[in-house]
């Protein structure tokens, strides 16, 4: 039992916005074949289906030749887990980026796996017809991600220069990038900030740097138009190094302001 478009049918969709893209192709019969790539990671592979025939366990993956290109070798992409329900599989970078190549190479990623009524293979193709200009929209939408993931957001390190509480370029970029969370996000309700010191100098002159420091990323925040009232700070001084003192890198991991994006 083979699900797969028709030649003249294949149509690729590329949709996304600074947060996520996808390369998605409707299987005819079976359901949708979509490559996402959110901001900050690499990217995977979905396959949803309206009403899944392949019985949930282990299922083979691998890119198969079109029938126009007799000779070529079948290459194998790995293992992938189908499973109950519409998001029928999910595979992670490793397949995906193994995928991707090969329809690159006009090779067409093939999912297969036994039916639920047993004794035959249902098989699920994804036509490489049409993937070349998909590729390069998709690429184009990949170029507006922003540099960092969701997760990222949400508990961010914002570093700082020896005995400075001046905001790098690096900084502001990594702000920047918060930001357009922050400005997306329906649920958040406090968005709380740590700062940190290295052991250089004094205790008290540390926990005042370390509030120096939260200070500058809120008020950089509302420079941007973020609401006072969503932020809450502690200063800490020297007291919770994550990094030796004793060597130049540990003291640079130590002074930092530590970001985090609380919801509802």
């Amino acid at each position: 039992m083979t699900f797969q478009t028709r030649m003249e049918d294949v149509r690729w969709q590329v949709e996304g916005d600074q947060f996520a893209c996808r390369l998605s192709q409707s299987v005819e019969g079976y359901g949708e074949a979509t490559f996402v790539r959110r901001a900050g990671e690499r990217p995977a592979f979905e396959l949803t289906a309206w009403d899944n025939p392949m019985r949930p366990g282990p299922a083979q993956v691998f890119n198969e030749p079109p029938p126009w290109r007799p000779g070529t070798a079948t290459q194998p992409v790995g293992q992938g887990v189908v499973a109950n329900g519409s998001q029928a599989m999910l595979l992670p970078y490793e397949q995906a980026g193994r995928m991707l190549a090969g329809l690159a190479s006009g090779l067409q990623p093939t999912i297969m796996r036994s039916s639920l009524a047993g004794g035959e293979s249902v098989r699920v193709v994804v036509s490489s017809v049409g993937y070349q200009q998909a590729w390069s929209d998709y690429q184009a939408c990949v170029s507006k991600l922003l540099p960092i993931s969701a997760a990222q957001a949400e508990q961010s390190t914002i570093s700082f220069r020896s005995g400075g509480s001046l905001l790098s370029d690096d900084a502001k970029s990594m702000l920047d990038a918060v930001l357009q969370y922050i400005q997306a996000a329906d649920q958040l309700n406090e968005i709380v900030l740590d700062g940190h010191s290295d052991n250089q100098g004094n205790r008290l002159d540390n926990r005042e740097l370390s509030r120096q420091r939260a200070l500058a990323v809120r008020d950089y925040l509302m420079e941007k138009g973020v609401d006072e009232s969503l932020f809450s700070m502690r200063f800490h001084g020297d007291r919770y190094p994550i990094a030796s003192n004793r060597t130049a890198e540990g003291r640079a991991a130590n002074r930092r302001v530590m970001l985090r994006l609380q919801y509802n």
